[in-house]
């Protein structure tokens, strides 16, 4: 009798870890998809502009803070390219 119960609750523990495991595979697979199509949520509002998370890092002229070329604000200055990571930082440089 002890065994049976035993087998029985081994069974349900088994179960719910199983059923957790698939619906974590499940949630990521359809992450996966709806990056891939572009489709969110209805009602969810996506950013216009994605900001790059890789690229070569710059420092910013102002402050020292490393940001990606590709989201930095760019300014010239004597005919060199400089960096920075806010327009408030361009603006304390006042360029």
């Amino acid at each position: 009798m002890f065994r049976v119960l035993l087998y029985a609750l081994i069974s349900i523990f088994a179960i719910t870890f199983i059923r957790m495991v698939v619906g974590i595979l499940t949630k990521g697979f359809a992450d996966l998809l709806r990056e891939e199509t572009g489709s969110g949520r209805p009602g969810q509002s996506r950013p216009s502009q994605q900001v790059p998370t890789s690229g070569e890092l710059k420092p910013c002229r102002q402050c020292g803070t490393y940001v990606v070329a590709g989201a930095a604000i760019q300014a010239s200055v004597k005919g060199e390219t400089v960096y920075f990571c806010s327009e408030e930082c361009r603006k304390k440089a006042g360029v």
